[in-house]
């Protein structure tokens, strides 16, 4: 779980996200050395690129009908086949501190090299920048309840050159009780390394 510094600097950024004012999001990055992500709130499929985020778009807007997003039920692996490998399906805590993973994808599994089903958002890398931004991502879906797609290319220490994501927010009405996020990624090195991170 986050430290009350990190905890205040997820809210805060949560709160930057929520009202499009990206300034200190590109702060934060330019202050660990990385460039400013995009950011996009309810992408079209274009914003995803012509692949399974794309698909995710279509999925979610289908799904949740004249409704601000798709119930829970909605998340079908049948549905969900051309994108399942690349999926993890978070549960908020009642505070949105943090996010329980309930299913982690075999192809994000293989290119972190551990399943992360069970552990929690802030278990990623903590205390990095990037488990900061992702912790605030997360919390921002959770109370804006709208689809969020996010690029960025990490610092060197990252699996990936490229990470794009979608979180896409699901639940009964007035409550997020589910974030569906799609992860494309390109990756610097094999699939299969056995740590998040490069080894010196």
């Amino acid at each position: 779980m986050s430290s009350e510094p990190e905890a205040n600097q997820v809210s805060g950024l949560a709160a930057n996200l929520i009202d499009e004012d990206y300034g200190p999001v590109a702060h934060f990055f330019a202050a660990n050395g990385v460039a400013a992500p995009k950011i996009a709130w309810d992408p079209s499929g274009d914003d995803a690129g012509a692949n399974f985020l794309g698909f995710l778009v279509e999925f979610w807007r289908r799904g949740r009908g004249g409704a601000p997003w798709p119930p829970e039920s909605a998340i079908d692996p049948v549905d969900l086949r051309p994108a399942l490998g690349s999926l993890l399906v978070c549960e908020p805590l009642e505070d949105l501190s943090d996010f329980r993973i309930r299913l982690y994808g075999s192809r994000l599994a293989l290119s972190m090299g551990r399943d992360l089903t069970g552990a929690h958002v802030s278990d990623i890398d903590p205390g990095s920048y990037i488990t900061t931004f992702y912790l605030a991502c997360y919390r921002a879906v959770a109370i804006r309840g709208a689809a969020l797609f996010t690029r960025h290319n990490p610092s060197k220490a990252s699996f990936a050159s490229e990470i794009n994501r979608l979180l896409l927010p699901f639940g009964p009405a007035g409550r997020v009780s589910r974030i569906l996020v799609g992860v494309d990624s390109i990756a610097r090195r094999p699939l299969g390394r056995p740590n998040w991170t490069k080894q010196n």
